[in-house]
């Protein structure tokens, strides 16, 4: 029996992100960022994200909306989806039994508004579709996805490669695993707000719901 022998270097455990910018998406966001604000603004109170600094959560149900634009980016979630299983599980990801309407949220960021560091440890895959990125200023990544190290050894022995930084920008899509730690910087936007929708997508790689 032969054994099979690693290179010298091999990358273990490595860590899929997906990120696409969709060349339609100016068809359909300007109707998605109208009806984002429209439910928005008949919420009676405000709902800030934990962790959250002045970044509003509202439309919990956006996805389920029927209107060609949501139909749009459920499409989208899809395929972010399917990229994203395949690369994790190869072959196997075709056994899976998608939930690609499991969770996804609206979220609006005025000026100044950030987000903690967290994960969405309870769902497979998690990801952000940029609508309006809103305005930049001159601070550090102001506004940016930061997507962290997962090996606090790495980090705190100076092993790692450090964060992993996503510019915003209208038509991008970015999606990872649900338990990577990621955080939002303090956004610049005094002229328009950023909004954006977030997504959780839960899976059963055996093909039973």
């Amino acid at each position: 029996m032969s054994t099979s022998i690693l290179p010298p270097v091999t990358p273990i455990w490595p860590v899929p992100i997906y990120q696409e910018d969709f060349d339609d998406a100016e068809q359909f966001n300007p109707a998605l960022a109208e009806l984002i604000l429209t439910a928005q603004a008949a919420q009676e109170q405000p709902v800030i994200l934990p962790g959250g600094l002045d970044a509003r959560k509202s439309s919990e149900d956006i996805l389920t909306w029927n209107h060609p634009a949501v139909a749009w980016l459920r499409g989208r979630i899809l395929g972010a989806v399917t990229a994203m299983a395949t690369d994790m599980l190869g072959e196997a990801a075709r056994n899976i039994t998608a939930k690609p309407l499991a969770e996804g949220w609206a979220v609006t960021y005025a000026e100044g508004a950030s987000l903690l560091p967290h994960t969405h440890h309870s769902t497979s895959i998690a990801g952000v579709y940029y609508i309006d990125p809103g305005t930049a200023d001159s601070g550090q990544d102001p506004g940016f996805l930061q997507l962290l190290d997962p090996r606090p050894g790495a980090v705190a022995r100076g092993a790692s490669s450090g964060v992993i930084r996503v510019q915003p920008a209208a038509g991008r899509m970015v999606a990872f695993p649900g338990w990577l730690n990621h955080q939002v910087r303090a956004t610049a936007s005094k002229e328009r707000l950023r909004i954006c929708v977030a997504f959780n997508v839960s899976y059963n790689a055996g093909g039973a719901a």
